[in-house]
Formats: C-alpha cells, structure tokens, sequence
C-alpha cells in the first residue's frame, strides 16, 4: 500500500525505513540486504540512503513508500492519490516509475486511486469512475473519455486527452 501522506518513520533514515519494513518480510538476512539494496539502486536512491525521511523532498518519499510496499513483493500494489501536492517533473517521474512496474512485474496488478485524471489515463490500462460509491463507467481510457456517464460525473464537457 502506498498512501497519499506518510506510510514512512520521519526519524529513520531512507535505509532505516527499508530496513525495519524488510525484517518483517523477509527472514533470510541476506536476502533482506540484497533486495534493500536491489530498490535503493532501482529507484536511484543510494545517494539519500542515510538522510531521515523528514527532510526527503515529496518524489523522494513517494519513491521511498514504494520501495516500502515493493519489499514483500506484493500481487497487488494499491497507490492512493500518488501524484496529490507533487510538481510536475515528479509526477513524470513517478509516471515513468508506474509504467515501468507495470512492464517488469506483469503478475503485479496496480491500482492508483487518483484525482488526477490526465496524469492517471495517461498510464493505465483500464479505469473506473466512482461516485457516491457506484461505478458510473469503467473502461479503457479513450472509452472513458467517451462516456457520457463519465463526462456528467467527472470529466465535464470541456475535458481533453490526447
């Protein structure tokens, strides 16, 4: 699980932080190293291994719970609002990350819960659109678009997606 705010000790440095979650998850020490090890340098973080999460900037702590959640090697990794309050160059980046996941973990579903809507539909396969916890139209992204159910709901008249 990867959530909007937090899912990370403020305290503990990035390591730290993988650490603890590891041995929970993994028994073995050494595999315990080598997969901490694996996700710092796939999510290019070893240059921040030692600094306290507190003072990561907004990517690097969304990089940091991911890294979190990918330890137990989930079937399903649910992200909630994954790109709320980031600038646009890390929400690119975590874009890139999303569809990258996707590609080497094809057994992994991803679920992104998201307000976001252009930045959503532009790394998904399928979505659904919810309100007052019904579902008004699910699909593809062009067939979302194309909803009229999901235009009265969400998108409005005047949304755009190329």
């Amino acid at each position: 699980y990867v959530p909007q705010y937090g899912g990370f000790f403020n305290d503990l440095t990035l390591n730290e932080n993988l650490n603890a979650i590891a041995e929970v998850l993994i028994d073995n020490k050494n595999n315990r190293i080598s997969k901490v090890n694996e996700l710092i340098a796939k999510f290019e973080l070893d240059n921040i291994r030692e600094v306290k999460a507190k003072f990561l900037s907004g990517g690097q702590r969304r990089k940091l719970v991911i890294c979190m959640a990918l330890l137990g090697d989930p079937k399903i990794l649910l992200c909630d609002e994954i790109f709320a309050a980031l600038d646009v160059l890390t929400i690119q980046m975590l874009k890139k990350i999303l569809v990258k996941l996707q590609n080497e973990k094809p057994q992994m579903c991803i679920i992104v819960c998201e307000h976001q809507a252009r930045e959503l539909l532009s790394v998904v396969d399928r979505a659904m659109i919810l309100s007052n916890t019904k579902i008004i139209a699910k699909g593809t992204p062009s067939q979302l678009i194309n909803n009229q159910s999901a235009r009265n709901a969400y998108f409005g008249e005047f949304f755009k997606f190329n």
